[in-house]
């Protein structure tokens, strides 16, 4: 049942009222974000009120879209511009960024994920451009990688692409499994870390041409560290967000995917303006497992928008339920990332085009609503003035210290 929504004429949004989102002590905020934008990587502040600048890296041609951190102080960075996988230096406690790489390595062309393994001593790349997974050591005490090998996707491909893409690489709580989302091949391949990172499993996704972009494992044992029990996935092309179940295969020692539900994107009552541009873009769950935020872009709309789904765990029961809709702050809302503190009591969003490029919404963490309007933005011009218009696609904090971990986490970038 939908907890609270509300409509926005102008802009055809449901908005969660601000009074059921609890304010939270302002005074206490000191967060560190890393932002990647077109020809840019940068650090900010942010204080519960403002973003200050701390670091920028220009990077002209290049586009660091998708980051990850391993302690001390190892950030790594792709080019879905290049072939390229960057290292730079990244102090957690003042926000402050090698004005350049320390390292630089070849590797597959247009990746656009990255993702550790448990100890992070393997980092994997997923590229868009050739539908390949790359596997890199970085056990090394300096963080330096070392490629070890790339994983080619395999199967149908879709006729709008042509060609596997390999868009996200999600980890399994417990370790050992990945879900590779294959927007090309309408597909979600399960990569087994235990068997020299191949691929054990494929679950196709329907219908034909819905383009799995990205995704998370969803967990309803009390063991977090379990195999998970279902996975969502957001469908681009089509605007759909899908409920698997999954179930250990001890046959084959891997994970077997069953669809249970396919929902639109923008849920009951709404739709894009434009429905021949609109793409959905980001998923992101919290870690309470239950709260289910989508970005949906190129709507057509003044700006794109966020949306809440509920995940129901309940055994033979489990289920999405729409919940409400606010606005993304700006247009083609490419990834979000929630805070980390106890309670995710903030949600970050990142705009390449309209007004906001980043934005801050206040999150209840008992409901999961997210404030209609901003708490907090940093305004597209400051940030990509200098690369023809096009600004932040990627936006990460990065604590001081490792947070302790939590009941349900399925991705830890810090």
């Amino acid at each position: 049942m939908v907890r609270f929504t509300s409509f926005m004429l102008n802009l055809g949004l449901a908005l969660a009222a601000p009074s059921l989102i609890p304010r939270q002590d302002q005074g206490a905020v000191n967060k560190k974000l890393i932002v990647g934008a077109a020809g840019q990587i940068l650090s900010f502040q942010y204080d519960g009120k403002t973003f200050k600048p701390i670091s920028k890296v220009n990077e002209t041609g290049k586009s660091a879209s998708w980051m990850v951190f391993k302690r001390p102080n190892h950030l790594y960075a792709v080019d879905e511009n290049s072939n390229t996988l960057r290292q730079f230096n990244y102090d957690p406690a003042t926000g402050k960024l090698s004005d350049k790489p320390i390292l630089e390595k070849t590797g597959s062309p247009g990746v656009v994920s990255l993702e550790f393994n448990h100890d992070k001593t393997r980092l994997l790349g997923g590229s868009y451009s050739n539908g390949t997974v790359d596997i890199w050591d970085t056990s090394a005490a300096d963080g330096s990688m070392k490629f070890i090998k790339n994983v080619t996707l395999t199967g149908d491909v879709n006729p709008k692409h042509g060609t596997h893409r390999a868009h996200q690489i999600v980890p399994n709580p417990s370790g050992r499994f990945f879900a590779i989302n294959d927007l090309g091949g309408d597909a979600i391949h399960i990569m087994d870390s235990k068997k020299d990172y191949t691929i054990t499993s494929t679950a196709k996704v329907e219908p034909a041409g819905c383009g799995p972009r990205h995704g998370s494992f969803l967990n309803t044992n009390a063991n977090p560290q379990s195999i998970p029990t279902h996975y969502v996935i957001l469908c681009e092309t089509m605007n759909l967000i899908q409920l698997y179940s999954v179930e250990p295969k001890k046959a084959d020692d891997t994970l077997v995917l069953t669809p249970l539900q396919s929902l639109s994107s923008y849920g009951p009552g709404f739709a894009p303006l434009n429905a021949t541009t609109a793409a959905a873009g980001e998923l992101t769950v919290a870690n309470n497992q239950r709260d289910v935020y989508i970005t949906n872009r190129l709507s057509g709309n003044e700006t794109d928008n966020v949306s809440l789904f509920a995940f129901q765990g309940k055994a033979g029961q489990a289920k999405l339920e729409f919940q409400a809709q606010v606005s993304s702050g700006g247009i083609s809302p490419r990834m979000m990332s929630l805070s980390r503190d106890k309670d995710q009591g903030i949600m970050f969003v990142a705009n390449p085009q309209g007004t906001n490029g980043i934005v801050a919404l206040q999150r209840s963490e008992n409901c999961g609503l997210l404030s209609p309007v901003p708490i907090a933005s940093i305004v597209n011009t400051d940030i990509s003035k200098e690369t023809g218009g096009f600004g932040p696609q990627f936006v990460l904090e990065i604590p001081a210290t490792a947070p302790s971990s939590t009941k349900g986490k399925a991705n830890k970038n810090a």
